[in-house]
């Protein structure tokens, strides 16, 4: 393992992310609305569990664990996920800023890099809303998650670092970290995944 990969298991320990939890990532595309499309097929989908802050450090500020998942068109983007607000100058503490969960309102744009099989490399931007367990909704706030894909070669030009941005009105923005705390994924349908369906119903 190289300065990198130890450099990057140190901020998982700083922040608090094990690679228990890393590796309950794909269960991220459990919530109906990853699945439920209301454009029917062709939709892109987008996974995300990752912490991002205010300074260059988790330790530096004000830091943000979120997680999310849905499903993206041309014109619509439809998800959500939770969220944890903590400082960071005071981990390890049981104690948060906010907490709770989020929903996608409004699609701003999708910047396509390239694919790799089902997977896509981009940059997806949106408008949610914030719901935190006490106190009012937070709407307005805007989410920009980017997703590299290196072994293929895939990387937004010019860079952007891995993770999600997040904008809300009143706050220093919450950029992703480096080495990057989490993971991005999108993916597409397979090309042909009408045609699969229909021999499955077949037999």
């Amino acid at each position: 393992m190289g300065r990198r990969g130890i450099e990057r298991r140190e901020l998982f320990k700083r922040a608090g992310i094990g690679s228990a939890a890393l590796a309950s990532f794909p269960a991220l595309a459990g919530p109906a609305w990853a699945q439920d499309d209301d454009d029917g097929g062709g939709r892109n989908r987008f996974y995300f569990q990752a912490a991002s802050g205010q300074a260059a450090t988790i330790g530096g500020g004000e830091s943000i664990l979120m997680n999310g998942c849905g499903s993206f068109g041309h014109r619509s983007v439809r998800g959500g996920g939770e969220f944890v607000r903590f400082d960071g100058r005071q981990i390890p503490s049981p104690e948060v800023i906010a907490t709770g969960s989020w929903r996608a309102t409004r699609f701003l744009s999708f910047e396509e890099i390239g694919t790799f099989g089902v997977g896509v490399a981009g940059v997806l931007e949106m408008e949610i809303k914030l719901i935190p367990c006490e106190g009012r909704v937070v709407r307005g706030a805007r989410l920009k998650i980017v997703c590299n894909i290196g072994v293929a070669g895939l990387e937004t030009v010019p860079f952007q670092q891995e993770g999600f941005t997040l904008t809300v009105p009143g706050l220093a923005p919450f950029s992703p970290f480096t080495p990057p705390v989490g993971l991005t994924f999108f993916t597409r349908p397979c090309d042909d995944e009408g045609a699969a369906d229909d021999e499955e119903e077949d037999d």
